[in-house]
């Protein structure tokens, strides 16, 4: 019986609502939002069985679904789980006096209800989710709060932020920001297909979040369209840590308020089996549940009921997107089939290589602006190298005062990164390079062991040589924003997660080199006319002219004292020599100028050997030789090599031979004009390395991580 204000009791039109009933509600509700729309009618006849009580029931509740509010996250309740909505509302305003004036309410699901507040103190809009009496009693306030806790932690793009949370008279709440948008849940219940490459794009935002999630230790565990909000066309990824406090309440315990934990559509089968430990894997299994989605209109399992969801899922192999979206490439078909294996050791390792693996993606969408400052996306890179000479103008730049924060774009301060906690199986990497046509769609930076097992991922938009810093804790490279057209340099700090972008401008910007305190960067820009190469010092946003050098230039290693850089120059159409360019602005000097193709010196630690590349023999190796002056050429590669870089101690140099990353082991020089010797070499991994004149990877100090920007 309900009884409207001032009026006689009304009868309900449904019948009891029971723990029963509602698990029967539930999974046919589920099974009709998934299907298509056309098909929901005869779905939900079949499943109901001639019971027209529960038809009426299960079209009531599509109809107040098809109408909640768009900035909510969950299904609509069962009538016997709506709260005295005035009742809740009173307590929580009462409780919150003081720090939020709630509004009113905006939408009610199965878990909680969602009401609109403004935040007292800082005079903005939020949402407050409310969890139902029931479910609060059974998770628990301290557990509760601890999960939530751990959201309130992570702080990237695509995840939406928690503001506030707390026990407030026996309500079990927390704020978030009121995002006018739309769930992705609510976008394919109206188009249901979606481009494919604007499916791809969230799928791999949504995958960024996660693996910054699971960086710090937190799976999902209930990733759905649903809980993915799109504001101006990009994901953001709600409710972390409300699952685990769910499972961690015990499925019983659940249960007896009504509610069934997990969606099965999106659930691995490790998780629809109920084991107790799960991993990031089954956040993966989720994502490509949900790209299968948007790009066939339908989870890959779909059934009338829950429990013969999870039978297809449990036993039925995923089908393949080509006979009902012909469009989607077979790469990215490949990618979906993989994320939802049986197996979780079949799935990718992480959600940053799922990602990963969906580039490139066709450019059949309009990439709306971002829902917040970001970091590089993906596209094609569009520039060839070729294989005696680069065929862009530079120019050579030092841009100080980092350490004390002068940013050419202090706005643009982003988390954009994305890592993988130590544990799955190595990563597969390519057998060989490609070609030295460096372009093509996507790339990746990515940090890998010695090992050759990612560690980490760089989500960056066609990266070009990264380095990393001294101390070992941020990289500097060169790679593309939001809608450029020419290349930007960019810091990540690998222990914060921020990404800054320092340049702005329509340069060509890349192949940045750290100087020795870690404060300063030297890099190369495309000068406008494409013959004047420039070294300018950036101050603040003061960017001034302090040489003036005509050719095609680019730095490959800042000597420690700062005093100078050795730089490739383009001497004509087939060749390269090294140069060693002072950064007063006097004339560059030759070092290495010859008939041959010589590029990529890199100094070592004690400033008394240069490592290069020279194809004298004609074929391309690595050599040692002394510095300032060239006296003693020695041969350190075996069987060809390019692209040497010196560990931070001066005892390990490290080079690329047809595919294979090298680790030389040095010993000390026993004397002036006596080069270190090589002592034993070895192998380390394959990789699908990028091709260019300057190295595509770097070496952190203590020779134990390897970034790396991928081919693809």
């Amino acid at each position: 019986m309900t009884t409207p204000v001032g009026g006689a009791p009304v009868p309900s039109p449904f019948p009891p609502m029971t723990p029963e009933r509602w698990h029967a509600v539930d999974a046919i509700l589920q099974a009709a939002l998934a299907c298509d729309p056309e098909r929901r009618e005869a779905v939900i006849a079949a499943a109901c069985g001639g019971d027209q009580a529960l038809e009426r029931e299960i079209t009531s509740l599509l109809a107040a679904h098809a109408g909640s509010a768009d900035s909510f996250l969950e299904l609509p309740a069962a009538p016997f789980a709506v709260p005295d909505v005035r009742r809740v509302a009173a307590r929580l305003g009462h409780a919150l006096q003081g720090r939020y004036a709630i509004e009113r309410e905006i939408a009610q699901g199965g878990m909680a209800t969602v009401y609109l507040a403004r935040d007292l103190r800082h005079d903005r809009r939020v949402a407050i989710k409310v969890l139902r009496d029931e479910l609060a009693a059974a998770v628990g306030a301290e557990r509760f709060l601890a999960e939530i806790r751990v959201t309130a932690s992570l702080q990237h793009p695509h995840i939406l932020p928690l503001f506030d949370s707390g026990n407030a008279d026996g309500l079990l709440w927390y704020a978030m920001p009121y995002v006018e948008g739309e769930t992705l849940r609510s976008r394919l219940a109206r188009e249901r297909l979606l481009p494919v490459g604007e499916a791809v794009r969230i799928a791999r935002e949504v995958a960024d979040a996660l693996d910054h999630a699971h960086a710090a230790g937190v799976v999902h565990r209930d990733v759905k369209p649903e809980n993915v909000l799109l504001r101006d066309g990009h994901a953001l990824v709600a409710d972390f840590g409300i699952a685990l406090a769910l499972e961690q309440a015990g499925g019983e315990r659940i249960t007896r308020t009504g509610l069934a934990l997990g969606t099965p559509q999106y659930m691995a089968p490790e998780q629809a089996a109920g084991e107790r430990v799960l991993d990031r894997r089954v956040d993966v299994y989720a994502v490509g549940a949900m790209l299968h989605e948007m790009l066939a209109g339908e989870p890959p399992f779909a059934a009338a009921t829950r429990q013969a969801v999870v039978h297809r899922l449990m036993n039925e192999p995923p089908g393949t997107l080509a006979p009902r979206r012909p469009d989607v490439p077979p790469f990215i078909d490949a990618a979906v089939r993989r994320a939802l294996a049986k197996r979780r050791d079949e799935r990718f390792p992480s959600a940053a290589a799922f990602a990963a693996a969906l580039l490139p993606v066709p450019a059949d969408a309009p990439v709306p602006r971002a829902a917040w400052d970001s970091g590089p996306f993906s596209a094609s890179r569009g520039r060839t190298v070729s294989a005696r000479g680069a065929l862009y103008a530079a120019a050579l730049m030092l841009v100080l005062g980092l350490a004390a924060g002068r940013l050419l774009d202090p706005s643009s301060l982003v988390a954009r990164w994305t890592q993988v906690a130590p544990g799955p199986p190595p990563v597969a990497w390519a057998p060989s390079a490609p070609g030295p046509d460096v372009g093509g769609a996507g790339g990746l930076l990515t940090i890998v062991d010695r090992s050759g097992r990612q560690v980490r991922g760089i989500s960056a938009d066609r990266p070009w040589t990264p380095r990393f810093s001294p101390d070992g804790n941020r990289v500097a490279y060169g790679a593309f924003g939001p809608g450029r057209q020419t290349s930007d340099l960019w810091v990540t700090d690998l222990r914060s997660g921020t990404t800054q972008r320092l340049t702005d401008d329509d340069a060509d910007s890349n192949d940045p080199q750290w100087s020795a305190d870690g404060t300063a960067l030297a890099y190369s820009a495309a000068a406008p006319d494409g013959k004047d190469v420039m070294m300018r010092l950036l101050d603040g946003e003061k960017v001034r002219a302090v040489a003036v050098r005509s050719g095609t230039q680019f730095p490959s290693d800042w000597l420690r004292d700062g005093s100078a850089m050795l730089v490739t120059e383009q001497a004509g159409p087939d060749g390269n020599d090294i140069l060693v360019q002072p950064t007063d602005g006097s004339s560059a000097r030759p070092y290495a100028a010859t008939a041959a193709d010589e590029t990529g010196a890199r100094i070592s630690p004690d400033g008394r050997w240069v490592a290069y590349t020279s194809d004298r023999t004609g074929r391309a190796e690595v050599y040692l030789d002394s510095y300032p002056q060239p006296r003693q050429r020695v041969l350190v590669s075996s069987g060809g090599g390019v692209h040497p870089v010196w560990r931070g101690d001066g005892r390990e140099l490290y080079y690329w031979r047809d595919g294979s990353l090298v680790a030389v082991q040095l010993a000390p020089s026993k004397g002036d004009g006596v080069p270190p010797t090589r002592v034993a070499q070895t192998v380390l991994f394959r990789a699908q390395y990028q091709v260019g004149l300057n190295s595509m990877y770097d070496v952190s100090p203590d020779g134990q991580r390897f970034v790396i920007a991928l081919a693809r």
